[in-house]
């Protein structure tokens, strides 16, 4: 049986919303309140552009009540990025409270630019000679799009090896390159065949990457020291879970039947034990927080 997809939000799913948003407004509330009430002047912009990213040389700079604006040249790598200080006016229902200095800045976007730029037409040229091609991504660096997924791991791989000629001082370190089935007619919904994620030029097709996902699943939930043993297919019944408990996510499949199928991943705890991590999200008993559904705590008790 297939899992059923769900275009509601519940009723507990709305509360943990607004509770979460809740939070949300008071830090923001006390971060306003707590005397950052000023623009950074051309100095500390600069001096925090240097600790964000490296030694650069200021071009020009703007600097008035209102804010502060440096258009800056980065020193390793010749590129130019803006770093700016303003302040954001916090309002709930009507109601000001006051301001709150937010600084911001676009070396992200820029390096992502004068990487590509440079790399582009050697990254063409390979695409070219796989039958591939090369798309910018909104969530990664790059796509490579191939009708062959054998083809299409070649030339990711022979492209992450240019872009990482790039990579000084770890500055592209967990970017991502992916490979993706060419379908023109179904851009947005294709076949992912895998990834490259620099520094290392290492292929990680699909069924590894979704084990590391729910690897790092495990380090955040359970145990920083979790390793992955194995996974299991199994049903929702298999589980001993409640489905009244099962939180429904928007856009996104969930068990809803006894019968609907359930992954099991299967880790090692620090002690030496065994548990598993399922993959849908569970709400506790107050039905406050839903987390990945996890016997953890059972084979492993909380100290």
């Amino acid at each position: 049986m297939t899992r059923k997809r769900t275009t509601t939000v519940t009723g507990y799913g709305r509360l943990t919303g607004k509770i979460l948003f809740s939070c949300v407004l008071i830090v923001m509330m006390l971060a306003a309140l707590s005397g950052c009430g000023r623009v950074k002047t051309a100095d500390e912009l600069y001096k925090e552009a240097v600790r964000r990213h490296g030694e650069c040389e200021i071009i020009s700079q703007a600097e008035n009540e209102d804010g502060t604006v440096l258009l800056l040249r980065d020193d390793l790598q010749g590129f130019e990025y803006r770093i700016s200080s303003g302040m954001n006016s916090l309002t709930i229902d009507g109601a000001s409270f006051g301001s709150v200095e937010h600084t911001g800045d676009t070396f992200d976007k820029a390096l992502e630019a004068y990487v590509l730029s440079e790399c582009r037409p050697e990254i063409d040229e390979i695409c070219e000679g796989f039958g591939a091609r090369a798309d910018k991504s909104d969530i990664g660096f790059l796509i490579i799009r191939s009708e062959d997924a054998e083809k299409g791991e070649k030339a990711t791989l022979a492209c992450a090896e240019v872009i990482q000629t790039y990579n000084l001082n770890g500055r592209l370190d967990r970017w991502e390159i992916a490979c993706y089935h060419l379908d023109d007619k179904n851009y947005y919904n294709t076949e992912r065949y895998g990834s490259v994620v620099l520094p290392d030029i290492e292929w990680v097709d699909r069924e590894q990457e979704v084990i590391n996902y729910y690897t790092e699943m495990a380090h955040i939930e359970t145990d920083v020291n979790a390793q992955f043993i194995r996974k299991e297919e199994g049903t929702f019944a298999d589980t001993g879970a409640e489905l009244r408990r099962v939180e429904s996510i928007l856009g996104t499949d969930y068990p809803d039947e006894m019968s609907d199928p359930v992954t099991f991943y299967y880790f090692r705890a620090s002690d030496g034990s065994e548990y598993f991590l399922c993959d849908f999200h569970y709400y506790d008993e107050e039905f406050r927080q839903a987390n990945w559904y996890t016997n953890y705590r059972e084979v492993v008790p909380e100290k």
